[in-house]
């Protein structure tokens, strides 16, 4: 039986600090089926590189001007080939058995179109911080702007992200809420994977570690706001804090908030190599 083929696109601008961690990370999944493309906005550090050292395990990269993150991966998803899409930013990293438990839920559940996992944080030395479970994205929420999402853990089929139009290349911050909602719109079938695939690396110079850094009070990133009253114009802000405390009091009784707790405390001090090593 032919395995389902993952594309993987790494959008990357000047994260030359990081994104040799990244890339290892892709190629070092057990997972044969895959191609990796990088698409990176002209970076005047060393990211071009480290790109260069690895071009011979890539399918595709460049190093030109774009038009931001959400540019950049729409054009790398426009050269991949794959049945499944996933963009894993320039200083995240995926688990090595990421791909593997991708496919799998792929070939169990054909009629799935994303496929969503746990994530957990890392800081800039790889050492873990957060353990972040989810359940899975509920439509009913989201149709009200609220859910959770854990890049980079999140798996969608090529022909969805083409029927949705892909990103909206005008949003650098909330681009991923934005799809979201295209995605409940479509319909789409999602199924969630209880296990940790990846990695979301804060830092001070990343995009949401300057925002929060900055806007600490603030009720939400002002790209979301737009985003929310793009398809939700009649919904006062005020049912939408009352959901969310709603979202969470339901992952509070699914022990999502417990459980990460836990894995949190057994991982203390490690880092993301330890606990989830490449064997």
């Amino acid at each position: 039986m032919q395995l389902t083929k993952i594309s993987l696109v790494t959008p990357s601008f000047n994260q030359g600090k990081f994104i040799s961690r990244t890339i290892e990370a892709v190629l070092n999944q057990r997972y044969c089926n895959f191609e990796y493309i990088i698409m990176d906005g002209a970076s005047k550090d060393e990211t071009v590189s480290i790109i260069e050292k690895h071009k011979d395990h890539l399918s595709y990269w460049e190093s030109c001007a774009d038009k931001g993150q959400s540019d950049a991966i729409n054009r790398g998803f426009a050269k991949a080939s794959g049945d499944w899409l996933c963009w894993v930013n320039a200083d995240d990293v995926l688990f090595a058995d990421a791909l593997v438990k991708v496919a799998d839920c792929s070939g169990r559940y054909p009629k799935v179109d994303i496929i969503t996992a746990n994530t957990v944080y890392i800081d800039e030395t790889d050492h873990i911080t957060r353990c972040i479970r989810t359940p899975k994205q509920n439509w009913s929420f989201l149709k009200y702007g609220v859910g959770v999402f854990t890049a980079p853990a999140v798996f969608f089929k090529k022909k969805l992200f083409e029927k949705v139009g892909g990103l909206d290349i005008s949003l650098h911050y909330s681009m991923d809420i934005d799809l979201w909602h295209k995605f409940c719109l479509a319909n789409a079938e999602v199924c969630h994977i209880d296990d940790y695939l990846g990695a979301f690396r804060m830092h001070t110079l990343s995009k949401t570690g300057t925002f929060r850094a900055g806007a600490k009070k603030a009720f939400e990133n002002p790209e979301t706001t737009i985003t929310r009253i793009r398809y939700l114009p009649r919904v006062n802000w005020r049912l939408i804090l009352l959901l969310r405390v709603l979202h969470k009091i339901y992952r509070m009784v699914r022990l999502d908030y417990l459980r990460g707790w836990i894995d949190l405390k057994k991982n203390n001090g490690k880092s993301w190599q330890e606990v989830f090593p490449v064997k």
